[in-house]
């Protein structure tokens, strides 16, 4: 009985170890604390709720480059639906910065939710990205989110 036990409890720990337990596990696997500036939720009058995360992303020994990323996630009942990012390079002097570059991605967690439209830009020191994702039943779309991001990143190489 007690091998029993304890050969179920290794198997349990195996599933698990492998199961992220939060909603928002998977988005943060490969950052450390140092590199997330701010997370913080928004509350929806539906009862859903988003995290919105900014990360800086270590450039090594560029000086005058910052790289990071704004994360938004969609939760429902507790679970991920789906995730937006924007990634965005930045230059700056101390006097002045600009986006360099930006790109966006996402994905969806719920088969019900599915992607209307996504767009990203740069102007001056401010990456941008909007998305819409729409959640249908039986082919239906019964709710349409759109969710807008933006990046910027200060003279001094301070992103937000």
């Amino acid at each position: 009985m007690r091998k029993k036990a304890s050969s179920l409890l290794v198997a349990l720990s195996l599933v698990c170890s492998c199961t992220p337990f939060c909603a928002n596990a998977d988005s943060y696997d490969s950052y450390s604390a140092n590199d997330i500036i701010t997370s913080y939720n928004e509350y929806y009058d539906d009862g859903s709720y988003s995290i919105v995360t900014i990360i800086e992303h270590p450039t090594g020994s560029l000086r005058s480059v910052k790289e990071g990323s704004k994360i938004y996630e969609h939760i429902v009942s507790g679970n991920t639906v789906w995730t937006y990012t924007i990634d965005a390079s930045f230059s700056y002097n101390g006097s002045s910065s600009s986006c360099t570059s930006v790109s966006d991605s996402y994905t969806i967690s719920n088969s019900n939710w599915h992607l209307n439209s996504r767009y990203h830009w740069k102007s001056g020191n401010t990456a941008y990205g909007s998305v819409t994702m729409d959640r249908k039943l039986l082919g239906f779309t019964v709710e349409s989110v759109t969710r807008d991001l933006t990046l910027s990143c200060s003279a001094n190489g301070t992103l937000s």
